[in-house]
């Protein structure tokens, strides 16, 4: 019986548009990703008695085929036909379905974890191809690099990231419906996204203060009208004394980007509940 531990990142979104809809019914996005020092902490365990378990600290949480990181085992185990069986810890820190990609970076962790345990020595492109059935973003999560993603997000490329600054993720603890914002998207007037290629040269250049001219999600202004939470947290961490502000994904997780750290004893007098970490955007 082996284990293995290994820290799931949050992902963060610097920039999100939606470009088209396909004919399957999914939408192409463009969006650059990165991942953050924060995030859950996952243990696989390789037993000999075949089944996959899944042990969570948030009650409530699927521990069957619900969960992604259930299915990423049961993935990795079918296709190729590994013995024995898998229990999976999850010690989640990540606010369920809050837009950082809590459940993709799981199942990214779970699957790297297997390649290792099992001795399976494959190649992210590997992963990816495999990962991406289970989710748009799990592709990005198993890369763990600043990216450009294309496509639902399969189409990566690397890109510069945020560097030398502190990430304040903020999270309402309400929900926002990922369809209910899609299909506001697919209206008449869309909201109009950043200019990533200029996204992209600034952070290229180091110029972090033209590049947050160029941060925005377009998924942004829609989630705030069915939820004005959001609103007020964006507001909040502009008078906290944040750089740039911006809602990550479809939500409802708002982060701040600060060039001097911030002070954790404001912020939670600011924010209470709603702080959820502070971190450090990741380049490696």
């Amino acid at each position: 019986m082996k284990e293995l531990t290994m820290l799931a990142r949050a992902k963060i979104n610097l920039s999100l548009d939606v470009v088209g809809k396909r004919s399957d019914g999914y939408h192409d996005i463009e969006s650059i990703m990165q991942m953050v020092d924060f995030g859950d902490e996952i243990t696989v365990v390789h037993t000999d008695t075949p089944g996959i378990i899944v042990e969570s600290n948030i009650p409530g949480l699927p521990t069957d085929d619900g969960n992604i990181a259930y299915r990423a085992a049961k993935l990795m185990q079918e296709h190729f036909n590994l013995s024995g069986g898998f229990t999976i810890r999850l010690k989640k820190k990540i606010p369920v379905a809050a837009g950082l990609a809590g459940g993709s970076t799981n199942a990214a962790a779970v699957m790297h974890l297997i390649n290792r345990l099992c001795d399976l020595g494959l190649s992210f492109e590997e992963l990816a191809e495999l990962g991406v059935t289970l989710g748009a973003d799990v592709p990005f999560c198993l890369y763990g690099k600043p990216a450009l993603c294309e496509g639902i997000g399969e189409k990566l490329t690397p890109v510069e990231g945020l560097f030398g600054c502190y990430v304040v993720l903020v999270n309402p603890g309400v929900g926002v419906s990922t369809a209910m914002i899609y299909k506001a998207l697919d209206g008449e007037n869309p909201p109009k996204g950043g200019n990533v290629g200029a996204l992209i040269e600034k952070l290229s250049e180091g110029n972090l203060p033209a590049a947050f001219k160029e941060m925005k999600n377009v998924m942004e202004p829609v989630a705030m009208e069915h939820c004005p939470a959001i609103g007020k947290l964006l507001a909040k961490l502009k008078d906290a004394g944040a750089d740039h502000v911006m809602m990550s994904g479809s939500g409802a997780t708002c982060f701040g980007v600060f060039t001097k750290e911030p002070k954790l004893s404001e912020l939670e007098k600011l924010f209470g509940k709603d702080l959820v970490a502070i971190a450090k955007p990741i380049n490696m």
